[in-house]
């Protein structure tokens, strides 16, 4: 499954709410990777380690194919694990992970409350990223290396000027130029050494 484009954030956001006496902090970040999404929830973890609960969530794409995590870290089972990822899925953000930090106040939500609360300090976090613009799409692009010899360089460069790719990056050999693109599309080249899928 290739996606032409998806939303994501762009950097981290914060936000706090109060609900009941309990202190609900969520904290969104963007990450191009599980790998990362893991070393965020790690760090945040380390950023509140006196906290009642720390409860992750993330989506990411990954070769193709979303991968999602949630975990209700002690809170009851399917109270705020499950409703922060379906507050992402809602938005359809991706290459997001997020953490809702709680401070428990000596009030207990229940079951519903608890998934109100979860899903709302996520919401809240998404409309702050929607105000200060860093909601932001990402678009398919593929990334291709070229090697042409200089007999073809001229006609070449006047035929990847005509479709319209970005250059990214051009050295030389003795023999050959050696250019780095991106194109919405692969180019059907002969002269293509290497093609990766990036969303830009």
């Amino acid at each position: 499954m290739e996606l032409d484009r998806f939303k994501t954030v762009k950097g981290i956001i914060e936000s706090k709410i109060n609900i009941e006496r309990s202190i609900f902090i969520a904290t969104i970040c963007e990450v191009q990777s599980e790998e990362e999404a893991k070393s965020f929830i790690s760090e945040m973890n380390k950023k509140y380690p006196d906290a009642t609960h720390n409860c992750p969530a993330y989506r990411v794409l990954s070769s193709g194919s979303i991968i999602e995590f949630s975990s209700d870290a002690g809170e009851p089972s399917g109270t705020a694990g499950l409703p922060m990822l379906n507050t992402l899925r809602k938005h359809q953000l991706l290459n997001a992970a997020v953490v809702v930090t709680r401070y428990f106040g000596g009030v207990k939500l229940g079951v519903r409350g608890l998934i109100d609360a979860y899903s709302k300090a996520v919401e809240m976090a998404i409309e702050r990223a929607h105000d200060e613009g860093r909601i932001h799409e990402k678009k398919r692009a593929y990334k291709q290396k070229l090697k042409i010899d200089f007999l073809s360089y001229g006609k070449r460069m006047q035929q990847l000027s005509y479709i319209g790719v970005t250059i990214l990056d051009i050295s030389y050999t003795e023999e050959y130029a050696l250019i780095e693109l991106l194109h919405s599309e692969p180019l059907d080249m002969p002269e293509v050494l290497s093609n990766e899928l990036v969303y830009i």
